[in-house]
């Protein structure tokens, strides 16, 4: 399935940057959001997981100058877009590595912070994965994220369930599961959630959107025909009267392995 994940995410690239605005906003919130822990966090290394275009490359940059920095994605193309913007950014302390987070062999306190923004809803079991990450960091050590909750997209649910239509957008994350399996370890877990809500021009600018930011990728095999999706775009167009709007449920998470 990630292979699927990978192509998506390396054909869309080039959009990604100027498209995918929510992800641009929650880097800058995982940012904000470190100022508290910055000083506290243990020495070792700094893991960053799926950075994309490098959206919260450059906030981790400016926040832990000198600090080693690990930046990772699954896509070639993605990490070389941030191997363009920031290789020579902070001395030598900055590394490139093609990563699968969910394959990958975490060696047990080697991080002081693990970190990724956006990236957790594409993961086949978040809280496995999660959970060995949080094995791989430092005593005192964080694991930050951000990404898309259970909640999301409730418009487009509305409008699928009032057609008799399969919806078919990927699960998402639930955070209670995710608080409590993570909590079960020597750890602190807090998190916060909020919405954000976008408007398009119509309902098919929604989808044109996702196609563009790698987003449309299918974890499963439900999907709508070619006659089912213009049923739908043409219902969701004619419930409103001006522009569409579409509902983010985020999440912010942060685990604080314990000393």
């Amino acid at each position: 399935m990630q292979h699927k994940v990978k192509q998506h995410f390396s054909e869309a690239c080039n959009e990604y940057e100027n498209e995918a605005q929510i992800q641009k906003e929650t880097a800058k919130r995982l940012a904000a959001s470190l100022e508290p822990w910055k000083l506290i966090l243990p020495d070792g290394p700094i893991l960053e997981f799926g950075a994309g275009t490098g959206f919260f490359t450059s906030e981790l940059i400016e926040l832990f100058p000198g600090r080693e920095l690990v930046v990772s994605d699954i896509s070639d193309e993605m990490l070389n877009c941030c191997k363009d913007k920031f290789s020579k950014m902070n001395g030598d302390k900055i590394q490139f590595r093609l990563i699968d987070a969910e394959e990958f062999e975490f060696r047990e306190e080697s991080f002081s912070m693990i970190a990724g923004n956006f990236v957790v809803q594409w993961f086949n079991d978040p809280a496995k994965t999660l959970a060995d990450m949080v094995k791989a960091l430092k005593p005192g050590g964080l694991l930050l994220t951000a990404f898309p909750g259970s909640e999301t997209f409730p418009e487009w649910k509305d409008h699928c369930y009032s057609l008799g239509l399969p919806y078919t957008g990927n699960p998402l994350p639930d955070t209670e599961e995710l608080v409590i399996k993570l909590s079960m370890g020597p750890t602190e877990v807090d998190f916060y959630e909020d919405s954000r809500t976008v408007e398009f021009d119509d309902a098919y600018a929604f989808f044109k959107h996702f196609r563009q930011i790698g987003a449309s990728v299918k974890l499963h095999e439900k999907q709508l025909g070619i006659k089912q999706l213009r049923l739908l775009i043409d219902h969701w167009n004619r419930s409103v009267s001006d522009k569409v709007s579409v509902t983010w449920h985020l999440v912010f998470l942060v685990v604080k392995k314990d000393l």
